[in-house]
This record gives C-alpha cells, sequence and structure tokens, in this order.
C-alpha cells in the first residue's frame, strides 16, 4: 500500500545523502577507456544494487565514441539480465539512444538523466516509454528544458541533484512553479513512477515502497564506496 506521505525521490546522486540510500553502478562514458564490468558483475550477482549507470553516450568525446556504444551495450545486456534499470548519460547522442532502444527491445526501465532537450526529444523519447530525469538545469530561463519542461508526460518525469549543491527539495519547488503543480500531486507522480521501477525487489532493510522516509535516493557509487 502506497502511504499519503509520499517521499522526496532523488533519482540520480553523487552525494551520500536520503535516508533510504540505494546504490547504483556502472562505467560512465568518459571512462570507457578503462573499462573493467567484472566489478559490476560482482555487484550485480551480490544484488548490491538496485540500478545500472550511470553509463550511456557522449559526441563531446567523438575519440572514444565507438567504444562508448560497445560497453553501452554490454550494459543494455547486463541490465535486461540482472533485471535493473538503467540510468544513461546522454550528451548529443539521442537519435543513437533511440537506434539502441529500438534494436534492444529492453524489458528494463531506462532513464536517462540529467535531460536538457527540446520538446521533440521529449517526444521521441517519451513516446518510447524512456523515463526523463530532470535536475539544475531548470533554473536556468534559457535551457531547453526549462522551456519544454511543461510537455514532459508527468507518468515520464522523474528528478534529480546529480552533482549539484541544490538539494532535491530545491529541485522539487522549482520544478512545481514551472509545471503549475501543488506538492503533493507531484510527489505523489514521481513515487508512482518510482514504484514502477520495481525496486522493492532489492533487499535495502526498507520497503522502499511502503515508506514515508522523507528521501530516497539512487546513489551512483564509485569503486569505493562500493567496496
Amino acid at each position: 500500500m502506497i502511504t499519503q506521505d509520499y517521499p522526496f525521490i532523488d533519482i540520480h546522486t553523487h552525494a551520500t545523502t536520503g535516508e533510504i540510500r540505494l546504490a547504483t553502478f556502472g562505467v560512465h562514458p568518459w571512462q570507457v577507456q578503462n573499462a573493467d564490468l567484472t566489478r559490476l558483475e560482482t555487484l550485480l550477482q551480490q544484488n548490491r544494487l538496485a540500478a545500472i549507470g550511470e553509463t550511456g553516450l557522449d559526441r563531446a568525446h567523438p575519440d572514444t565514441y565507438a567504444l562508448q556504444k560497445e560497453v553501452f551495450e554490454q550494459h543494455i545486456l547486463l541490465a535486461e539480465q540482472y533485471q535493473k534499470p538503467l540510468i544513461i548519460h546522454n550528451v548529443h547522442a539521442t537519435a543513437d539512444i533511440l537506434q539502441l532502444h529500438k534494436k534492444h527491445q529492453p524489458r528494463q526501465p531506462w532513464i536517462l538523466h540529467g535531460f536538457n532537450g527540446t520538446a521533440d526529444e521529449i517526444r521521441q523519447l517519451t513516446s518510447k516509454g524512456l523515463f526523463l530525469s530532470v535536475g539544475e538545469s531548470i533554473f536556468y530561463p534559457n535551457r531547453k528544458i526549462t522551456q519544454a519542461i511543461s510537455s514532459l508526460p508527468l507518468d515520464n518525469l522523474f528528478l534529480e541533484t546529480d552533482t549539484s549543491p541544490k538539494t532535491i527539495e530545491e529541485i522539487y519547488k522549482k520544478a512545481l512553479e514551472l509545471l503549475n503543480l501543488p506538492l503533493i500531486r507531484l510527489k505523489e507522480q514521481i513515487f508512482s513512477n518510482f514504484a514502477r521501477l520495481n525496486l522493492n525487489a532489492w533487499t535495502t532493510g526498507n520497503n522502499v515502497l511502503d515508506c514515508s522516509s522523507a528521501t530516497v535516493a539512487l546513489i551512483n557509487c564509485d569503486e569505493a564506496m562500493c567496496s
């Protein structure tokens, strides 16, 4: 049963915050030259991860782009094998991400984090069922997502802090202004989206889908944090 006191959900952060903290782990596209998925597979086998990532594609690093695609596809296959959502980094690579989604037809949720795209990109991605996570960019009026967020279906929306010094509560407050929603409505919707990720299959010692905690955070771990 879902409670009425919905927590704030921070779907992607690098800060060790949140009353319930769930770990994610993956090879970032900036680090693919040294990619070794052995650690990731070990953590998956030990059932210590709520999701895989971040991983993805970044055309701002063209020298490694072919390798990025290879490593990203390995993450896709692991997400399907271990039934974990995928947290995706996307810089100027929407078309390739959609192509890979069509190729693999994943059953597991894909979440594009730090999304800063146009209304047309929103339409393309959400029509395929992808979740889009929005962060600090919405504080800047000239950013694409600030101008397009009203076209983002609430069923596909997450919010995040990533590496921002802002709190998840501040991100929610700004999103409320742009979406013209009451806080309880936004918290309920994002919590409902979170429940669709099926993270209750991950053993945390807490029933995440029936919690009244102030915040739930998916923390992107490095090697030391996940050791």
